[in-house]
């Protein structure tokens, strides 16, 4: 273990002397820098989505599409599959209708003669919601079509593994701290993750991805350059 690390762990296991990750969980919460596409980690949902979350039926109703939103995603992991907003109406920033698909729905098309793998199956599953505006003074969302048909096995368990290996907002504050200020590589941050998350499942591939988030492109460090040549002028 390189000299780094050793300091970056130091860090960690004295927080009363050095406040570093801590700080930077901090700075992350109240500046947003962490954004709903790298949080992994869902919103847990209260008492009364967990009581819901075992019935769903044509005109069920919702007073606000996060409410709703909430439900389908929870009910649709209990089932043991993801869902995907597929289609979006809007008029005049009012949702009119949202509809919601499988994940793995629809077909892939290849553009090479090389045998390829797919994980899309043509599910037809499908859940539309719409917000009349006419005669829905409370703006009230309903479910009105289901078709509630699968070409493919459920599998919860898939679910489970997939929402265990989520990296929490912690984890993603100590990634990031390594990435920016010592610049570690996976491998070193892999060891550092599964030393203080002993019981979290740490994939290769997702610590990969969330890396390659932290690490700045040719377009951050453009407007990098950008705002420095402005500064001068």
């Amino acid at each position: 273990m390189n000299e780094k690390l050793d300091k970056f762990l130091t860090i960690n296991e004295y927080p009363e002397d050095f406040l570093v990750i801590n700080k930077a969980n901090e700075e992350l919460k109240h500046s947003g820098e962490i954004s709903s596409d790298l949080v992994m980690n869902n919103e847990v949902l209260n008492s009364e989505f967990e009581i819901e979350s075992s019935s769903l039926f044509s005109e069920k109703q919702f007073d606000t599409w996060d409410r709703c939103e909430l439900f389908l995603n929870e009910w649709a992991k209990n089932k043991g599959f993801h869902l995907i907003k597929d289609h979006v109406t809007q008029e005049n920033g009012f949702f009119c209708r949202r509809t919601y698909l499988y994940d793995h729905e629809g077909s892939y098309k290849s553009n090479t003669e090389k045998d390829t793998v797919t994980k899309k199956t043509q599910c037809p599953y499908l859940i539309n919601v719409p917000c009349p505006k006419i005669n829905n003074i409370k703006h009230s969302i309903f479910i009105n079509k289901i078709v509630d048909t699968h070409n493919h096995p459920l599998d919860r368990s898939r679910i489970i593994f997939e929402d265990e290996k989520q990296f929490t907002a912690e984890m993603l504050a100590d990634v990031k701290f390594m990435t920016k200020s010592y610049k570690f590589g996976a491998t070193v941050q892999r060891k550092f993750l599964e030393s203080k998350y002993s019981t979290q499942t740490i994939c290769l591939k997702d610590l990969y991805s969330t890396i390659q988030k932290f690490r700045p492109n040719k377009k951050s460090l453009l407007n990098d350059a950008a705002k420095i040549l402005y500064g001068l002028i």
